[in-house]
């Protein structure tokens, strides 16, 4: 026993007198459960998008078994025999896994946090003192699931307010002793910044001192510079910041930081004002260093700039003239609001499915020997669960056959052995004395369509029989001995089920009142490191949990005749079988979370674990006190709509991701490597950000369907070539300047002066290779003065400041502008994401917003509405006409169709 004990908690137990107990039945809560918390989700978007914490992309049930590797902490039981109502990914879940960062797992709202400083610890006496951190940081996010709409019917359909829970997340002391850490984009800014050290604006007359140029307005005229790593304070939002470290340009500051000039009444809009505008005919005014007209300029102030002045008379002492800079130019220097507290938010922060959440912090059990990097994932809801899972399922009634995506295997089903079994009738003879599945099964559609060709065969219908299709499934249903199968099975078509996520089939909504005394007697009572007095002792409560809801439900999945025993060891050895990962995984326990702290709950106890005020177990003490740093319910519920009461339904977070995620169409890296064969492995890092991209707003950018997609890529295919460039190519051969371009035509010597003769090596006719300023000078020529794009004149650089970039290789002042306006437009897709195209139009060299840039492109042109007509020519063909009407590569767009069509990857 004391043996056990200490395995358990880490502390030693005296079990040598054994004590007579009166049993303690689990009882319902004195209150009933009540009317669910009104949770402030008025203006809370239904989720879109999923994700998985650590970005795992394997399969849903591939997602769900590997939790089985955890060391620790499974759903619905951890070692100690009580109740976990989360999952644990930490060293054991590692291998296979990058457990670098934690992503959110669903489109919602941060509505809470708490970060330390440095994690606290617990002191515990074994042989030796000693303190062991636990890390307590967490994040809370508001989630809103409903189901989706049905067309022609006015109903609202049901939805629920659910809550994600990461904890044990690293301390904030981690990310000051390492700046490069990514930090979440929820904590709010700090008003000190960095010029980035990729600032790349030039300081007039000196080329090589790059930085952030200082302009007197949005999108105004610059003032001063500032050189990359100067910190500066700012203030409000937007694209640009007001420079608040700062009285004015650096030409007219005093060492003492105070601001010298004068300027004539004559150029203030409002002279009357101490705050007002410059106003004049001509574009700079001038600033003296005295009241005087002939005294010398110091500074030429352009128009429109904001001034601050003092004093009477002709002139007016300057006291402030307003500066702005590029925001997204500085390095973003954001913090928690507070540490070592909890925060609740009182405006919610949106985020995305995959947004950065935080990183796995430090957590140390009182029996490890070494702390070890954990993250506790939990959902719940304190909706009513019961009326919106019977809502859901009536709702799926009436949703299309296409939303039913999930094949239910029925236990009972026969998997034939592959051996000497290849075709279809030999399969159908042998299914009768084949082995039997032991489990239901709930199989992916996604996992079925990718299955090789070889590992499916279709029959087609007969006059007596349906039409059927045999899969050969590895190591997915198991037989009556837990073991295992690898086999064929079949489906029935139109007999074997296909069901919707919104039929919950298969889930249970248990309610569980059991408390930790009872769990801890049961799993005493199941352990052999008790005596048969002990056990005898634990008996009537132990058997009285055994008996319960909970209990009694994993009994039926993992051991149907009681023979065996329920403790996380079993546990963990069902959730290595695919069936009962996901049977554990339909359980919706509404239960007490383990964040509800109350006192008398674990001193309950006391008794169980030998403590008394005489014999005082110093080890349990210093626990509950830990139990008791971490819990934050009684702080956060009624502020963001959870039970006062402490109790809420709990689901299983990989299974509720899984089932409605697991057949959603995602951009992967094997489907951006299919488009882009040719791309060598240096460059697949900007395919995952693609993918990414894609993935993040699959359904705004409307891309959802096949066709779709497929239409999509056939033309980013043709603008970036197989290359995937996204910054347009300037090399081209003088004669070709000469027949493509208006401004070469008239001007060939300028053609030939960049243009290459020779196209190895790009040699020029001068003998020299093509060089920067050779692309420039083409692309001025070429875009410059163009008024459809929205250029100036060659002189002004346009042509090659807003040349082809992007996805789609956006072109020209006037669509970059555009483009600008549509990504404020729409900046509730990417929240604390504000970049200038404008002003800096390198921009669109990101991923990100190479991908963003194409999408804008599709939906303000409704492509998606010409994809929806088929797959035929001319809908390829009218497609190009609006992407690059004069283009001569309709036959090459149509071809890149029909060979995505082909290869099926975008389905």
């Amino acid at each position: 026993m004391a043996k056990l004990l200490d395995w358990i908690f880490g502390r030693h137990y005296d079990s040598s007198t054994p004590r007579a107990m009166p049993p303690v039945w689990p009882t319902r809560d004195t209150q009933p459960i009540p009317p669910p918390t009104a949770p402030k989700t008025d203006d809370l978007p239904p989720l879109k998008n999923w994700c998985h914490p650590l970005k795992d992309r394997r399969d849903p049930l591939q997602q769900l078994t590997h939790l089985a590797n955890a060391t620790a902490g499974y759903y619905p039981l951890g070692r100690n025999g009580l109740w976990h109502g989360g999952v644990h990914f930490d060293s054991g879940t590692a291998v296979g896994l990058k457990q670098s960062s934690v992503h959110c797992l669903a489109d919602g709202e941060v509505v809470a946090y708490r970060i330390d400083h440095k994690s606290p610890t617990t002191c515990y006496v074994h042989e030796i003192t000693a303190r062991k951190p636990f890390s307590r940081n967490f994040v809370l996010v508001r989630h809103r699931l409903q189901a989706p709409k049905i067309d022609g019917n006015p109903d609202t359909p049901p939805s629920l307010t659910f809550y994600s829970l990461y904890m044990h997340l690293q301390d904030w002391e981690k990310y000051i002793e390492d700046s490069t850490i990514a930090r979440p984009a929820f904590w709010p800014e700090r008003p000190t910044f960095r010029v980035k050290q990729t600032a790349n604006d030039v300081l007039p007359g000196r080329p090589e001192q790059r930085g952030l140029k200082v302009l007197n307005k949005w999108h105004g005229q610059v003032i001063d510079f500032l050189p990359r790593g100067a910190e500066v304070t700012i203030s409000g939002t937007g694209q640009f910041r007001k420079l608040e470290s700062s009285l004015g340009p650096a030409k007219l500051l005093n060492p003492d930081g105070s601001i010298k000039g004068y300027l004539s009444t004559q150029v203030l809009k409002h002279p009357d004002r101490k705050v007002t505008r410059i106003s004049s005919s001509k574009k700079t005014v001038n600033v003296r260093a005295e009241p005087l007209i002939a005294d010398n300029v110091i500074f030429d102030l352009p128009v429109e700039s904001e001034v601050t002045v003092s004093g009477e008379g002709e002139f007016r002492k300057l006291e402030r003239i307003n500066q702005y800079v590029h925001f997204d130019t500085l390095d973003g220097a954001i913090e928690p609001a507070a540490s070592d507290q909890v925060v609740v938010l009182d405006e919610p922060i949106a985020i995305k499915a995959g947004d950065l959440i935080g990183h796995l912090g430090l957590y140390q059990d009182g029996g490890a020997s070494e702390p070890e990097k954990k993250l506790h994932l939990e959902t719940f809801s304190g909706d009513d669960v019961e009326a919106f899972i019977d809502d859901s399922r009536d709702w799926a009634l009436l949703l299309p056959k296409k939303d039913r995506t999930w094949l239910k295997l029925a236990k009972g089903t026969p998997v034939v052995p592959p051996e000497g079994n290849t075709t279809a009738a030999q399969l159908q003879m042998s299914s009768a004395s084949s082995p039997l599945s032991a489990a239901d099964l709930l199989v992916p559609k996604k996992l079925l369509d990718d299955l090789p060709t070889d590992r499916k065969i279709q029959v087609p219908a007969s006059p007596t029989r349906k039409a059927r299709t045999w899969y050969r499934l590895e190591n997915l249903l198991h037989d009556a001995n837990n073991k295992l199968l690898d086999g064929w099975v079949c489906e029935e078509i139109g007999v074997t089920p296909w069901v919707s996520p919104w039929d919950w089939e298969g889930y249970d909504v248990i309610i569980d009142y059991s408390r930790p005394k009872h769990l801890l007697a049961s799993f005493l009572s199941a352990t052999d490191g008790v005596s048969d007095a002990q056990r005898e002792r634990y008996r009537p409560i132990a058997e009285k949990d055994d008996k319960g809801p909970m209990k009694s439900r994993l009994y039926e999945i993992i051991d149907r005749n009681r023979d065996g025993k329920m403790t996380a060891t079993e546990l963990q050895a069902a959730l290595q079988l695919p069936a009962h990962a996901q049977s554990i995984s339909q359980m919706i326990l509404y239960k007490e979370s383990e964040w509800f702290h109350q006192p008398k709950v674990w001193d309950a106890l006391d008794e169980l674990l030998g403590h008394s005020g005489s014999t005082p177990h110093l080890n349990w003490l210093a626990e509950k006190q830990r139990i008791a740093e971490m819990a934050w319910w009684k702080d956060v519920a009624e502020k963001v709509g959870l039970p006062s009461w402490g109790s809420a339904y709990h689901f299983h977070p990989i299974g509720l991701m899984g089932i409605f995620s697991g057949n959603r169409f995602k951009f992967s890296l094997k489907v951006m490597r299919s488009i882009y064969p040719k791309l060598s492995e240096g460059r697949y890092g900007d395919l995952q950000k693609i993918a990414d991209e894609l993935n993040a707003n699959i359904d705004f950018f409307k891309l959802d369907t096949p066709l779709r997609r497929t239409h999509f890529f056939a033309q980013i295919q043709q603008e970036t070539g197989v290359d995937l460039s996204v910054d347009e190519d300037f090399s081209y051969e003088a004669d070709a300047l000469i027949n493509l371009f208006r401004y070469f035509r008239n001007n060939p010597e300028e053609a030939r002066r960049h243009g290459y003769k020779v196209r190895t090596g790009k040699i020029k006719e001068n003998g020299l290779p093509m060089t920067r300023s050779d692309y420039e000078a083409i692309a001025n020529g070429a875009y410059g003065g163009r008024t459809e794009l929205g250029n100036r004149g060659i002189s002004s650089g346009d042509g090659w400041k807003y040349r082809g970039r992007g996805l789609k290789q956006l072109t020209g002042l006037h669509n970059y502008t555009l483009f600008q306006r549509w990504h404020s437009k729409f900046s509730a897709q990417w929240p604390n994401d504000h970049p200038d195209f404008v002003a800096d139009p390198d921009l669109l060299l990101e991923m990100k917003y190479a991908v963003r840039s194409a999408a804008s492109f599709w939906l303000s042109n409704k492509l998606y509405e010409i994809a929806d007509s088929g797959s035929a020519p001319e809908v390829v063909d009218s497609i190009t006409a609006i992407v690059n009407k004069h283009t001569e590569s309709y036959p090459d767009r149509r071809e890149n169709f029909v060979e995505l069509l082909r290869r099926g990857t975008l389905n």
